[in-house]
């Protein structure tokens, strides 16, 4: 693991300017062509019943991947899965802070279920790309439900203690961080690449629908049936997740290619270098962890704005979080209503969104201004996690998806850096103007985007 930061870091901004001046012409197009072009071909050669426009029947484009019998087993699984994780996450603070009444065991339990995803993921990638998706989701639905089958039992024999909750985050940690790149590269395997859009807007709408709805129904249910049967629901939910992959066909599987593989540290390096020589997936990267780092640690800096400025509690923090999250959810179905076309100019476009907004949200008197500027940093934020995450998998090879999308998970951990740097700066000239500092920067870089980069511009 530790080469790998290192391989990163000898991405010059020598590389950074030659995708800067790169045109995608005739090259990135017919890249764009062949991938398109490559999932029904593999779907015809395995025996796949072609799942293209269907004749004479009239279809909400919104809600288009729906009407795929496999894609509906697979959203199925999605929320059975994501259900289960908020509720977790929900009840193992509530359970740490029951235990120790202390702050700094939530922080603690934070740690141990993150440096495992930071740690890890590159490896996921690594097992996505050489092993079966499908199979990978499987398995680590399964685990998942074990720890919180486990956390269960040791609640009904009142035996649980901090150290079994630390226990059970950093093993869930390492579960997601060797998952979720199957997670998120498996996707032009269920539906193509000619949905891939409209499928990854309608899976992030799904994800913010239960990030909306999973806290608050485990919370619901502690106070109703206690935590020890909220972990059993869970691990029921997980094995639904389970079995509704077990329907899914694919149109083809990637993964398993015995003539290519070396060592999982050759085959990161391998990675590595694929992304750096590629101005295409370089400077998506670079745009989506611009974002990542100066506009979404306001999530982690929320709870202490609204208390420092708006003088709110927890029932404002809840108002600005679930505005946010309407606000996502609108943007999500938004751009599963739109057509594959100039998604590279809406990806920069949603940045510069996000940041106006939330120089908008710092500058507010009320908490009342600042929801309506935090609706829109929502429909911002669905921009950059649908329209970051289809430009990567629709311009990547097959073969090396499962890398590039691990690297493309790691700017969950760069929020933390982004908002240490926040907090630094917030103690120095405070809350406002830090937020506010960062955001302007975000505008000034997303503008340097847009008049700059005529290859992420004419992204389709």
């Amino acid at each position: 693991m530790t080469s790998s930061p290192i391989r990163v870091a000898q991405i010059t901004h020598a590389g950074i300017a030659e995708a800067f001046r790169a045109e995608p012409a005739i090259a990135t197009e017919a890249r764009a062509d062949a991938v398109a072009a490559a999932a029904p071909r593999a779907a015809t050669a395995a025996g796949a019943e072609p799942r293209g426009e269907r004749s004479g029947r009239f279809q909400l484009r919104t809600f288009e991947s729906l009407g795929d019998r496999d894609f509906r087993w697979f959203y199925l699984a999605l929320l059975g899965q994501m259900a289960a994780m908020n509720m977790q996450m929900l009840a193992r603070g509530y359970l740490a802070f029951d235990l120790t009444g202390s702050f700094a065991a939530l922080g603690a339990i934070g740690l141990a279920n993150a440096v495992p995803m930071l740690a890890l993921s590159l490896y996921g990638g690594v097992i996505a790309d050489r092993l079966p998706k499908k199979r990978v989701l499987q398995a680590g639905q399964t685990v998942s439900a074990l720890i919180a089958l486990f956390v269960a039992t040791l609640l009904v024999a009142d035996l649980l203690t901090f150290v079994h909750l630390l226990a059970a985050g950093a093993a869930q940690g390492v579960v997601m961080a060797l998952m979720m790149p199957s997670r998120q590269s498996i996707l032009p395997e269920v539906v193509g690449m000619e949905r891939l859009m409209n499928a990854v807007s309608l899976q992030a709408a799904g994800m913010n629908l239960m990030r909306l709805s999973g806290p608050a129904v485990g919370g619901f249910l502690i106070a109703w049936v206690g935590a020890e049967a909220l972990y059993f629901i869970m691990t029921a939910m997980y094995m639904v997740a389970v079995f509704a992959l077990a329907p899914v066909r694919l149109r083809y599987e990637g993964g398993g290619r015995p003539g290519r593989r070396r060592g999982s540290g050759g085959a990161l390096t391998e990675g590595l270098r694929y992304i750096r020589n590629d101005a295409t997936i370089f400077l998506l990267l670079v745009m989506t962890f611009v974002i990542s780092i100066l506009a979404m640690p306001y999530l982690l800096m929320l709870p202490g704005f609204v208390e420092a400025i708006f003088g709110g509690g927890p029932e404002e923090l809840g108002i600005l979080i679930s505005v946010g999250g309407v606000g996502s959810l609108v943007g999500a179905l938004t751009l599963a209503s739109l057509p594959a076309k100039r998604r590279g100019l809406l990806l920069v476009s949603s940045g510069l969104l996000m940041g106006v907004a939330l120089i908008g949200f710092s500058a507010s008197p009320t908490i009342w201004i600042g929801g309506a500027f935090m609706f829109f940093v929502g429909v911002g934020s669905a921009g950059r996690q649908a329209l970051g995450n289809v430009l990567l998998q629709t311009y990547t090879e097959n073969e090396y998806r499962g890398r590039v999308m691990s690297i493309y998970m790691t700017q969950i951990s760069l929020m933390s850096f982004g908002a240490f740097a926040i907090g630094l700066i917030a103690e120095a000239v405070g809350a406002q103007w830090a937020l506010g500092g960062m955001a302007a920067l975000l505008v000034v870089m997303s503008l340097g985007f847009l008049a700059l980069s005529p290859l992420l511009r004419r992204l389709e």
